[in-house]
């Protein structure tokens, strides 16, 4: 009788002889993808292998029985060589990465209240984005679940392929908003992010009014707190307090709709959290 991990591998290969090549699915540009594989027990991962055809990934299932599989996202001259730079590079597929647990307030142990809210934010960043703003086209766009926390969306459009490392980063800063000025924003060309910023400025100063003449605006300070948190903006709960009451005092926000440059807040800390805020809770993507 078989025990522990055996059990499973015996079923696993039973699911694998069962499949045809009309049962699997796999990436574009076959031929060129490194595969790796993890097998049963404490046996190290097998990598570096090439399948260039569905017969040979089902062939290779069916006779190794793995654990799990994976395909590179990158695209290589010869796959199958075991030191990278002798693989030859080719390009590789543009993918963002939304995980759950990257955003403020919401916690894993909530999973369904987790991925509803990750869906949104998957939805906002094609809809706000990655269409309308970078022009990405829907036929070359895959949305899968990442398997634990949130979704992988794949762009493999062949224009793309070849955005080396530090041109995918800039990408991401920017739907992150990573080094956006926002006052440099709201008074330059109409861009995506204008429209972000013209909504974030109401937002925040109804907000801060709020927490100035409520008593019970504990959750709403935290929300903002975590919003700056998420930016990497470190400041305490006591420093939103005193912006919503700056902010609701001294004709500050009239000053700052006739003049968005003018410091207004009576520290520089001030002036940066609230511009900060303006920015809203970036969307928790990355890049692979």
């Amino acid at each position: 009788m078989t025990t522990g991990w055996s059990r499973y591998a015996l079923r696993f290969g039973d699911y694998y002889r069962s499949l045809t090549t009309d049962d699997l699915w796999t990436p574009p540009r076959l031929r060129s993808r490194e595969w790796m594989f993890i097998p049963w027990g404490s046996k190290p991962p097998d990598r570096h292998r090439a399948l260039p055809t569905k017969d040979d990934l089902l062939s290779y299932l069916q006779t190794r029985t793995p654990h799990s599989c994976f395909h590179s996202t990158a695209y290589y001259n010869d796959p199958s060589q075991r030191k990278m730079n002798d693989k030859g590079w080719l390009g590789a597929d543009l993918i963002f990465d939304l995980d759950g647990d990257h955003l403020p307030g919401v916690s894993d142990n909530d999973f369904p209240s987790m991925m509803d809210k990750i869906q949104e934010q998957a939805w906002s960043l094609w809809s706000d984005f990655l269409e309308p703003e970078f022009g990405f086209k829907e036929r070359y766009v895959q949305t899968t679940f990442s398997g634990h926390r949130g979704f992988h969306i794949h762009v493999r459009d062949p224009s793309l392929m070849h955005l080396d490392s530090n041109a995918r980063r800039e990408l991401v800063n920017y739907i992150t908003g990573v080094g956006i000025d926002v006052q440099s924003v709201m008074s330059g060309p109409d861009i995506g992010w204008s429209n972000r910023i013209d909504i974030g400025f109401e937002d925040v100063i109804n907000k801060l009014a709020s927490i100035s003449n409520s008593e019970k605006s504990t959750q709403l300070v935290s929300d903002l707190h975590s919003n700056l948190k998420s930016r990497n903006f470190s400041c305490s709960k006591e420093l939103i307090k005193k912006l919503a009451i700056e902010s609701t005092t001294g004709g500050r926000i009239d000053r700052l709709r006739q003049d968005n440059s003018r410091t207004v807040f009576t520290t520089k800390k001030l002036n940066e959290a609230f511009w900060e805020l303006v920015k809203g809770a970036p969307l928790a993507v990355g890049e692979t």
